[in-house]
């Protein structure tokens, strides 16, 4: 099995999602679109990648991975071509959701076949394939500002054909991966969720994929009111990922050796007070700074969540308890992108990041008392 063809792959259908951040403003003056509007459009990948994964991950765990991988690559394709004709916002909203279902199917395929048959290792695997889809999120923005200076449409050709050339070899790479399975079903999802670590697990997800969508729906209309270009957006935002292009790999490792419990709380103790610093700082280059600390704890965050995650569920039922996590986070980052906008409208930068800062922090409380309650009853069944 080729991993980095994996990895590619998944790096390609990040930049087709990144690809249209710094358009959204663009997207919002070409095609007179109100802000809710827009909300919908931002909002629409999150809820189709969640419907997607719920319904169809179990299969991975039964071994289909490569009939998920398949449909995730076709659906990304057609989406990502899809923005050349969308002008509605219908049809921006369906190609948004098409974009959702391709990098949520692939990601659930993928990671199943990275892990393979047992968990060891999974840290740094699941690590680096977070960081090859933040760096596809990141390359989206200037090849779409470089690429767009030609035309509009010539961006969403370039990714969308180049990802249909090597998500075929993708796909077969997928389909030969050696896997743990197990029959699971929709019951697999209740018994998870009654566990106080996944329960902890969930909480966190929220937390980190409701940031998601806050920045998803509003980072390209807060820079451009700073002041930003699209050009000094896509600098911005390639700036403040960075720490999730070399520090998810390691921290991946961390993680699984020390255990994720001890990784999560340090991680938010970071996140919260930079979401804070970048509602509040002024200029563009110190929301970045701010943006950079976000993402160094977010770095950590993530992979935390993923090795408590699979301290429960093992590489057998590793789709399954991703697609409840993702489902989690997808529902927060689909509020939240659908809110954000109408926050932003209404009471700026400020009152939208500080507040979603309170309810992080109120999130990760709930969190830590689960991972508590877990403790006293693993200590008490010893």
């Amino acid at each position: 099995m080729s991993t980095r063809l994996i990895y590619a792959v998944n790096f390609l259908m990040a930049a087709s999602i990144g690809l249209v951040f710094v358009f959204l403003a663009d997207l919002q003056e070409l095609h007179g679109l109100e802000t809710w509007e827009l909300g919908v459009v931002a909002s629409m990948g999150f809820l189709a990648a969640l419907v997607a994964q719920l319904l169809l991950a179990p299969l991975a765990d039964r071994g289909h991975i490569g009939v998920l991988a398949g449909i995730g690559v076709a659906a990304g394709v057609l989406g990502t071509l899809g923005f050349v004709f969308a002008s509605q916002t219908w049809t921006l909203a369906l190609t948004r959701g098409l974009v959702g279902v391709g990098l949520g199917l692939y990601g659930v395929a993928g990671r199943k076949a990275i892990i393979g048959l047992d968990t060891a290792g999974a840290g740094a695997k699941l690590g680096t394939l977070l960081s090859t889809g933040v760096a596809g999120f990141l390359a989206g923005p200037p090849i779409g500002a470089l690429l767009g200076r030609i035309s509009f449409e010539t961006p969403f050709w370039a990714i969308g054909a180049t990802l249909a050339i090597f998500g075929v070899p993708a796909i077969i790479a997928i389909s030969k991966a050696d896997v743990a399975t197990a029959p699971v079903d929709y019951s697999d999802l209740a018994d998870l969720i009654r566990r106080p670590r996944i329960q902890a697990a969930v909480l966190s997800q929220v937390a980190l994929f409701g940031w998601i969508g806050v920045f998803d729906a509003t980072v390209d209309r807060y820079l451009t009111d700073l002041g930003a270009t699209t050009d000094a957006t896509a600098v911005a935002l390639l700036v403040i990922g960075l720490p999730l292009l070399v520090l998810p790999t390691r921290a991946g490792a961390l993680a699984e050796r020390v255990g994720g419990a001890k990784v999560l709380l340090p991680s938010f103790l970071v996140i919260v007070p930079a979401i804070v610093l970048f509602g509040t700082l002024g200029s563009v280059v110190l929301v970045s700074a701010a943006g950079v600390v976000e993402t160094i704890g977010e770095s950590f965050a993530f992979l935390a969540v993923e090795i408590i995650l699979l301290e429960v569920t093992g590489a057998a039922r590793a789709a399954v308890g991703h697609a409840l996590l993702e489902a989690a986070g997808l529902v927060g980052a689909t509020l939240t992108a659908a809110v954000g906008p109408f926050v932003y409208g209404i009471g700026g930068p400020t009152t939208l990041f500080i507040g979603f800062a309170v309810f992080t922090a109120l999130l990760m409380a709930s969190a830590w008392m689960r991972l508590r309650t877990a403790y006293v009853r693993e200590a008490a069944a010893v």
